[in-house]
């Protein structure tokens, strides 16, 4: 279950991500980095994103706040987004290495 947890459910969910949002960051044939960051990053950011919330003003402010917060938490979700992949890297090739060796079960 550990295993499942700290290293592929990340990983499925990444290349599950890069799959389906080949279709949005991939321009002309090129990345755009910032798409690329939003389509990585907001998955991963959620939890970061609203850290300034709207209240009062008018809607216009509110909205473009709210906009502030989300591309802040993607690009926050893109940092961490690559720090998840590390970890689960490390952790699968630690986990095959105690496999291998019979260290750790």
């Amino acid at each position: 279950m550990k295993l499942a947890r700290n290293t592929i459910i990340p990983i499925i969910m990444i290349l599950l991500l890069a799959y389906f949002g080949h279709y949005i960051y991939v321009v002309d044939g090129q990345i755009d980095w910032l798409r690329f960051c939003l389509v990585f990053g907001i998955p991963f950011g959620v939890p970061y994103m609203l850290w300034v919330i709207p209240i009062g003003g008018n809607p216009a402010a509110s909205t473009a706040i709210l906009a502030l917060n989300i591309v802040i938490g993607a690009l926050f979700g893109c940092v961490i987004a690559i720090f998840a992949l590390i970890r689960a890297l490390i952790y699968f090739v630690w986990w095959l290495i105690g496999k291998i060796t019979g260290l750790r079960a």
